[in-house]
């Protein structure tokens, strides 16, 4: 029986028109009532008649009661309540239904990248002893060789002989310590990179560290790769240190490495590096390339864990915004409060991406662009290489990738492509063929050119990127380094729209009165976008360049907590007078308001 047929018996049953009004969002929406339409209500007390709450939400209503009828009524709302816990459930075992779906393929997928990151290693260890067995062995002949016809000098060819072989016994030495260095499980990544820089011609000099140790797995895919860019980087014969900056947010590890005197192009980087990005990127990581500056830069990214799941925040971390909305969001699911369960979804995805007329940028990032010929396409990461057509009204259709351009409807509106680029494990990528005139379910917007009407509009809305030049960099330090973030503020919204019930709403309140995090990442997104002018070292304190304090305030990774409190409060007090100054337009004035309070928090960090 549904809520149709028990609004209608208890009609028939009492005489008096029935109806039953739903919660949804901040108000309520009649759902059924009996005999025709009710008048619509946005709260309980605008309801006429005689009102019985739903204990899950809502009310029953008649518009009279006569004897009896009070207590038919109020059976009917528990009935009610009953009803739509078991249309809650039946959704929540559908959506765990499809969990375990993707969990299952996400393990395969999972399965495969460790195959692959196998066969990578084996060909990198196979690579580095054949280069040992060939050339060094060809010379040890050689020289054995020599030995026959040294004559007088043979005490001069000996002494050539166990020079190369102690060269030989070295590199096999350095070979081994690759496969299994013996500091990497005894004492972690950075201990056994530091064994390894005191070996390279070019001195390494660290910065930082990687916070406590996580999984053998995580540990060594992320030592191997700094050990090959570290070895990379440190040949030759300059007296430059190469930098090497470790840190860990957001449940992910990340290595920046430094050369101020480059020997090699960003192109001939990313060749070189190519099969380390490669295993890297098996792992879910990133490892990236560049040249700026006259300096040489390579960054390796990894999350934490190894699950192959999209990486969000890639994970978060205790305390962090995304924390507390995820335990709001774990509170509201386990009371099986309505629409929360989708909402804990959004948790688990990777941020949108509108990428607006820019089917070339598209190619660019994942290797593959559909010809959608006009129709908004969206690309998500899959290892099936196939597209779902949707189509108005008719079911979608899903044909491989390889035929799709044979198959594809005609009526087709929206396409959503499944493919294994590795952006796509980061974020959601939509190409947009013209102008949007709305942005919900956007996270960010990409414009190649800037359009006025479309940043006044939308510039309290969406995060807009204007430009595609570097665009993987962009993406990389404005949508991967926020996503944590971004979801937040995406599941925040989605929260706002669901109900709310106490003490759900007591604690969406505090976490948004807290949620300075938000304040700052709109305030961000302004000065990138060119919405707002302010000195250049504000977009820095609000983590533009990176969210760690000593980054914030411009100062060295080595500096002692008291000289963090001092550049702050020196900072609070500098952007305070610029508040404070008459002739600051109100919209400045509270961008200022905002850099005090970011620079009171950074103040708070004393030993």
């Amino acid at each position: 029986m549904g809520f149709e047929a028990l609004i209608r018996d208890l009609a028939e049953s009492t005489g008096h028109a029935a109806a039953y009004y739903a919660p949804d969002g901040d108000g309520l929406t009649l759902v059924a009532s009996w005999p025709g339409s009710a008048a619509p209500a946005d709260r309980i007390e605008a309801i006429p008649g005689v009102v019985e709450r739903v204990p899950s939400g809502g009310a029953v209503a008649l518009s009279d009661a006569g004897p009896g009828d009070q207590e038919r009524l109020r059976r009917t709302a528990h009935r009610i309540a009953l009803l739509a816990a078991d249309e809650r459930l039946r959704a929540e075992r559908e959506r765990l239904t499809e969990r375990v779906q993707v969990l299952e393929a996400d393990a395969r997928a999972a399965r495969e990248r460790l195959a692959e990151v196998r066969d990578l290693e084996r060909r990198r260890i196979a690579g580095a002893l054949t280069s040992v067995t060939t050339r060094e062995f060809t010379d040890l002949r050689s020289l054995l060789a020599d030995l026959d016809h040294a004559g007088s000098d043979t005490a001069r060819a000996l002494t050539s002989f166990r020079t190369a072989l102690d060269d030989v016994i070295d590199r096999f030495r350095t070979v081994v310590r690759g496969v299994h260095p013996a500091m990497l499980p005894e004492r972690g990544p950075l201990a056994a990179l530091e064994e390894l820089a005191a070996d390279l011609p070019r001195p390494v000099h660290f910065a930082g560290d990687l916070g406590r140790r996580v999984g053998w797995e995580v540990e060594s895919g992320i030592y191997h790769a700094a050990a090959a860019v570290m070895s990379l980087l440190a040949e030759g014969t300059s007296h430059e240190p190469v930098g090497v900056a470790l840190s860990r947010a957001n449940g992910a590890l990340t290595l920046t490495f430094t050369d101020s005197t480059p020997r090699l192009t960003a192109a001939e980087l990313r060749g070189a590096l190519k099969d380390d990005a490669d295993r890297l990127a098996a792992f879910g990581g990133v490892l990236d390339t560049w040249v700026a500056n006259g300096r040489a830069l390579v960054r390796i990214w990894l999350p934490e864990r190894l699950d192959g799941t999209a990486v969000v925040a890639p994970a978060y971390a205790e305390g962090t915004l995304l924390a507390r909305v995820r335990d709001l969001v774990t509170t509201a699911v386990r009371e099986s409060v309505a629409g929360w369960a989708e909402i804990a979804d959004r948790l688990d995805q990777p941020p949108t991406v509108a990428l607006v007329d820019s089917s070339r940028a598209v190619e660019l990032l994942t290797g593959y662009a559909f010809a959608a010929d006009g129709a908004i396409t969206w690309y998500v990461h899959g290892r099936t290489r196939d597209v779902t057509f949707h189509r108005p009204g008719l079911p979608p259709v899903t044909t491989p990738v390889s035929v799709a351009g044979i198959t594809r409807p005609a009526d087709a509106d929206r396409l959503v492509i499944r493919w294994p680029a590795d952006i796509l494990r980061h974020m959601t990528l939509v190409d947009v063929p013209a102008l949007p005139t709305a942005v919900s379910g956007y996270d960010v917007v990409v414009l190649s050119r800037p359009d006025p009407t479309f940043l006044r509009t939308f510039r309290d809305k969406v995060d807009i990127i204007v430009g595609t030049e570097d665009l993987p960099s962009l993406l990389r330090r404005r949508v991967i380094e926020r996503a944590d973030l971004i979801t937040a503020r995406s599941v925040l919204a989605a929260a706002r729209r669901a109900p709310r019930p106490e003490p759900l709403a007591r604690l969406l309140d505090r976490i948004e009165a807290d949620a300075h995090e938000l304040a700052e990442l709109a305030l961000l997104n302004e000065l990138e976008t060119g919405l707002l002018t302010l000195p250049i070292d504000a977009e820095r304190l609000l983590g533009a360049n990176g969210r760690a304090p000593h980054i914030r305030l411009g100062l060295p990774a080595t500096a002692p907590l008291d000289e963090i409190h001092h550049t702050a409060t020196t900072a609070t007090a500098i952007w305070r007078t610029r508040a404070s100054n008459p002739a600051t337009s109100p919209h400045h004035r509270d961008a200022c308001l905002i850099l005090v309070r970011t620079c009171e928090g950074l103040s708070l960090l004393r030993s």
